[in-house]
């Protein structure tokens, strides 16, 4: 199944994440919050759109309206709380095989501007199938990047190339374009996608190979597909 009605995607959201048995626990928490902004984008949206409905493994949580860190500490006393890669509050459960990632709006940073809302947030993503947002208040869905039209089409394209070429966390080795190249690379091989002429020329226009042990460390072992040799563009 596709999922290409957008009317449809805040139910089937949300239908992935209370598959999830900790999601519970998150919903009663958050809504203790009563002024609280809470969006969920990234991967759950992202495999919900290509028709995935397996529980999901992570979860991207992006909230506004209440200091972040009385949300963090709320959650800790539910479960635990450590730092992702990117530095963000990382909670898990039970050990129930997943974790979701507490992102503040205002504290999202990818080497551009300050994000004021989730449509900045978006924006700022990676690729496109990701750049999708849910409200899970009211079940508004945000796609300033056409998101939804690229999953239906099952096409892999970059939000944008303009990241600046420094670290992605301070100290680290991997630079934010060299992230971007193997996070394209092993989604496209991942979930089938087709890579735009545009995409697959930036990608192309550079090689970043020596650094897969890096990526794997911080992130995760790429597909075996996504460090296959590329033609010059």
């Amino acid at each position: 199944m596709r999922m290409r009605d957008r009317h449809t995607i805040p139910e089937a959201v949300l239908r992935m994440l209370e598959s999830w048995p900790s999601f519970d626990v998150v919903r009663r928490v958050l809504e203790g919050f009563t002024d609280l902004d809470w969006f969920v984008a990234g991967g759950v949206v992202r495999d919900t759109l290509l028709g995935v409905e397996d529980q999901p493994k992570d979860v991207d949580l992006f909230v506004k309206g209440v200091a972040l860190r009385k949300v963090v500490e709320r959650l800790a006393e539910e479960g635990s709380v450590e730092r992702g890669p990117f530095g963000a509050p990382r909670w898990t459960h039970d050990g129930d095989g997943a974790y979701m990632d507490v992102i503040g709006i205002e504290s999202f940073r990818n080497g551009l501007w300050i994000c004021r809302d989730i449509v900045d947030v978006l924006n700022q993503f990676d690729f496109t199938c990701n750049a999708v947002a849910v409200d899970l208040r009211s079940g508004v869905v945000f796609d300033p990047q056409n998101g939804v039209l690229d999953a239906g089409a099952r096409v892999m394209r970059a939000v944008r190339f303009d990241y600046p070429d420094e670290p992605f966390v301070p100290g680290a080795v991997l630079s934010r374009p060299a992230v971007l190249w193997f996070r394209i690379l092993h989604y496209a091989a991942l979930k089938g996608l087709t890579i735009e002429p545009v995409t697959l020329r930036w990608l192309k226009s550079r090689r970043y190979d020596e650094q897969q042990h890096e990526f794997a460390d911080k992130f995760f072992s790429p597909h075996a597909l996504a460090t296959r040799p590329l033609d010059p563009p």
